[in-house]
């Protein structure tokens, strides 16, 4: 497959489709098999201009237009100002690789074809509205669908106004699914941590107390990681310590959970999480919120071909300030320009428990990496 991206900052709605459908023409590519418009919310009101000037010009099979607080793409990050970002993407292998499937009612509302396409599709991207009832039941029931198969996105964010979901038809969506038939993706979080020691091997535990790493008691270990930490961040390290727990065959993190506390009788330390033995971790240091670490390293991998992210946290906080930030070490992790997404509330990927709404700050489908 092959993906752009391309992102306005004008601040006239017209203007600013405008940028983003040269920057795709000038591709000289024929037309996109589906194109996603992410906008911020102050391009909300002119969704239905802003679709058919893209339907018409560049005549994408699929076309989805969403809204919410902020956006990402073609390098660039912008917050809350009014920005258009359009990702295209181009299948090799079928005409028709990618349907969108509505959830407004849940997968009982789904026909039964839909719901074939959810369950065998290659990858599966989910936008929604916070606010439509019983969201977030659906998509647990959709990740149960979709067990050990990747799926990624996340409940929009809204800032004046509230998140807008719709394609080409004037069909809006509380809740939308967006299926890939045959394109293969990696699903991965990111989970605003930094590392400090590991990894090591879980020995022995009962439920979500953690009592042995690599055959010492748990809480020693845990002194002696925070005793090798600078002295200046020892203190931080200690209130933030968490257990990422890692792929034992790519060592990559899988999940992050918090140590909530320590027994001092049993040496023992209890975990967000009930860990089992023979479970390979690391200890890391959460981070604030607003704050992703290590972001580069868990985007690092083979070249992709594009990209889709999810975020809770701006990707740089410099975004923050001057609204509109560069995100050029981040290209240079995937290898592409050719990613755009958009500021979400909850993500949703798959952890150490399965696929689901995630606590970690941000979520993604990488294009052109397989699955591990």
């Amino acid at each position: 497959m092959q993906s752009a991206a391309a992102l306005s900052t004008h601040p006239i709605a017209s203007h600013a489709t405008g940028d983003v459908i040269a920057d795709i023409l000038d591709l000289g590519r024929p037309s996109p098999d589906l194109a996603i418009v992410f906008a911020t919310s102050a391009f909300s009101g002119a969704s239905e201009d802003i679709l058919g000037a893209i339907d018409v010009l560049l005549n994408p099979k699929k076309l989805l237009f969403v809204s919410s607080s902020g956006v990402i793409g073609a390098g660039s990050e912008v917050d809350g100002n009014a920005a258009l970002s359009l990702w295209s993407y181009w299948s090799e292998t079928l005409e028709d690789d990618v349907a969108f499937v509505g959830l407004d009612e849940g997968l009982a509302g789904v026909d039964y074809l839909s719901t074939r396409q959810l369950a065998t599709a290659q990858t599966v991207i989910v936008l929604a509205d916070p606010s439509v009832p019983m969201v977030t039941q659906t998509i647990d029931s959709l990740c149960e669908l979709r067990t050990n198969k990747v799926i990624s996105g996340g409940l929009l964010s809204g800032s004046n106004g509230t998140p807008a979901i719709q394609d080409s038809t004037g069909r809006s969506f509380g809740c939308v699914a967006v299926a890939f038939q045959t394109t293969a993706a990696e699903a991965m979080l990111a989970h605003g941590s930094a590392p400090l020691a590991g990894p090591m091997t879980i020995t022995s535990s009962t439920g979500a107390m953690v009592c042995e790493l690599d055959g010492a008691p748990a809480l020693d270990v845990a002194y002696e990681v925070l005793h090798q930490a600078d002295l200046e961040d020892r203190g931080s390290a200690a209130q933030n310590l968490a257990l990422a727990v890692l792929d034992p065959e790519t060592v990559m993190i899988i999940d992050v959970h918090e140590v909530l506390g320590a027994d001092r009788e049993t040496g023992a330390l209890a975990v967000a999480a009930s860990l089992p033995q023979g479970t390979i971790v690391a200890f890391h240091r959460k981070d604030s919120p607003g704050s992703i670490s290590g972001l580069n390293e868990a985007f690092v991998g083979s070249r992709s071909s594009g990209a889709l992210i999810f975020t809770c946290s701006l990707l740089d906080p410099e975004a923050d300030n001057e609204g509109v930030s560069d995100l050029g070490s981040l290209t240079e992790s995937l290898g592409t320009a050719s990613y755009a997404g958009v500021h979400v509330s909850t993500v949703i990927g798959t952890g150490s428990s399965g696929p689901g709404l995630s606590a970690a700050p941000l979520s993604a489908v990488i294009f052109g990496r397989r699955h591990h």
